[in-house]
């Protein structure tokens, strides 16, 4: 398949034992101008012979540590705009499941990613979906809540080469799960749908449950992954068996029921999030198909 087997055409391994990383200063709007803001590169072994390159946040403790201050005060809402400091600040860094959706990607590249229309909720830094650009979709839509973290993964996807040799579209657009799907519906068409990593607190999981359900009631062929590794809502699966069940019963159509496969992740090094240093440690992430 597509990444495995070294003779994929659409992109060239790199070594990631050769890449340094790099720092750059980037221009970010926020509701009060424009302000520069400190990233650093990370090099992110997704296979044996394909290595990525996202840009996160130099400095992301200050940042979220605000984002705790507000919510301390009652003023961060994952529901409002109006503030950043009041907006899920956490995609500004790389989180191990949307490593394992890349892998998961580059593994079935060629059913599920190849000339297809991508979907990635809470995108973040852009690991799956600079993955699936280069993988060959036919186009990437990069969605999540926070206007500055869209803007930075925007500077990786400009920065790495392969996915303009690709000829794959990617685009981003604002999307709050919270949202109805009268408000902010899913970007269409959409054969694959893309959650990583974003069951951080039941409210957040319970959007999602609805996402992959509005998902499946547009496109029955529909492929969804979802991955996990923060293990924070033991009743996730069962709320979304739920909701699929409730789609196939209004459809008419066959229901499968789905559940997690669970991987240990050796020696992830991923940004300390409280703290600007990097940490390096396993962790079990959790992983589900729907429609695969």
């Amino acid at each position: 398949s597509l990444g495995v087997g070294g003779n994929n055409e659409y992109y060239e391994p790199i070594d990631a034992s050769q890449l340094v990383r790099q720092e750059a200063t980037i221009q970010i709007t926020t509701e009060n101008g424009m302000e520069s803001v400190p990233v650093i590169s990370r090099n992110i072994p997704i296979l044996p012979n394909f290595t990525i390159t996202v840009w996160e946040w130099k400095h992301p403790a200050q940042v979220i540590n605000a984002y705790w201050e507000a919510q301390d005060e009652g003023r961060a809402s994952s529901s409002s705009a109006n503030s950043r400091r009041g907006l899920d600040p956490f995609g500004i860094v790389t989180w191990p499941g949307s490593v394992k959706a890349s892998q998961e990607l580059c593994r079935h590249a060629e059913e599920v990613v190849k000339d297809k229309f991508v979907v990635v909720l809470g995108a973040g830094v852009g690991a799956e979906v600079q993955t699936a650009a280069i993988m060959g979709a036919k186009r990437v839509v990069a969605t999540d809540i926070h206007p500055a973290t869209l803007q930075q993964l925007e500077y990786g996807v400009v920065q790495e080469q392969r996915i303009a040799a690709s000829g794959t579209l990617v685009q981003t657009q604002f999307l709050d799960f919270s949202a109805s799907k009268e408000e902010q519906p899913l970007p269409t068409p959409c054969d694959v749908l893309v959650v990583a990593d974003c069951l951080y607190n039941e409210q957040l999981a319970s959007q999602v449950c609805r996402r992959c359900a509005e998902a499946l009631e547009r496109n029955s062929n529909i492929r969804i992954l979802v991955t996990d590794s923060q293990r924070l809502v033991p009743g996730f699966v069962d709320e979304l068996n739920e909701n699929l069940r409730a789609v196939a019963d209004s459809s008419g159509h066959s229901f499968q029921m789905v559940k997690w496969n669970e991987e240990t992740m050796k020696q992830f090094a991923g940004s300390g999030v409280l703290i600007d240093e990097d940490q390096t440690y396993d962790i079990q992430v959790r992983t589900l198909w729907i429609g695969l």
